[in-house]
């Protein structure tokens, strides 16, 4: 089934524009786009609990529905669209987007592709999603800040971030593109979000990204760090969303 759009807006006309542009970049991704029940929000505010949680310079989230805190920490119109009158489940998986994210059509587009690209990753390729999403919730350990590691450092994201400038290229063209991303980089959130739009801006669109090769390879920069890791995955056994992860296959199988 085709991912629903749900805009929330008291303008006809720019609950309309959203939806147009909503519906190009769901239309580029065509066939792509697994065949499950996933709502695509569109807010006219800024989730605030989210953005402690995820961060100030947040734009939108993909998420699995009823699970983990960024799910708690939506406002209830957003939750309540998920449910029917008899409180059975509508969807399974969430796409929500800040207001200010989509207040500019190509901010909207990048950061739309880039979650319905999370959102390929999670259904279509679930063992490099899963381990991806392990090394990531490790970000904030001691162990990554040696590292120098950032958002856009893991495999999955960059590869997302691949996707979401390749596709507001191609609906509105790199010149378009460029302008976004210099605005944001010259007017960031923090300091993080410069470094991450300085790589956005810095990615080149016709290059492949081969997402399996390199998380074999990311993995192999973390070797150091094995014995923390597979202290971490025992930990999280009871973890459906880490079950398929394999540290050996990760370290020690072809190409590692």
């Amino acid at each position: 089934m085709p991912p629903t759009v749900n805009v929330k807006s008291d303008d006809i006309t720019i609950k309309a524009w959203r939806e147009a542009a909503a519906k190009s970049v769901i239309d580029h991704f065509g066939n792509q786009l697994p065949n499950l029940r996933l709502l695509c929000f569109f807010d006219d505010a800024d989730c605030t609990y989210l953005k402690q949680i995820a961060g100030e310079a947040n734009r939108g989230v993909y998420l699995s529905v009823l699970r983990g805190p960024a799910w708690q920490s939506l406002q209830h119109y957003v939750r309540d669209e998920c449910f029917s009158a008899q409180l059975t489940w509508l969807f399974d998986r969430l796409i929500y987007l800040h207001g200010s994210t989509c207040a500019n059509d190509v901010g909207l587009t990048m950061t739309f592709a880039h979650e319905l690209q999370h959102f390929i990753q999670c259904s279509n390729m679930p063992k490099l999603w899963d381990a991806n999403k392990f090394i990531y919730d490790f970000f904030n350990s001691a162990s990554y800040s040696a590292l120098g590691l950032k958002t856009f450092s893991f495999p999955h994201e960059r590869e997302a971030r691949v996707v979401a400038k390749r596709t507001a290229e191609l609906l509105h063209g790199a010149e378009d593109v460029r302008q976004y991303i210099d605005t944001k980089i010259t007017k960031p959130d923090n300091e993080d979000d410069a470094a991450d739009w300085q790589y956005i801006q810095g990615i080149d669109t016709s290059a492949p990204y081969d997402l399996a090769g390199e998380t074999k390879l990311f993995f192999r920069r973390l070797k150091p760090y094995r014995s923390e890791l597979e202290k971490r995955l025992q930990e999280m056994k009871n973890e459906p969303d880490f079950n398929g992860v394999d540290l050996d296959a990760l370290f020690d199988g072809p190409g590692a």
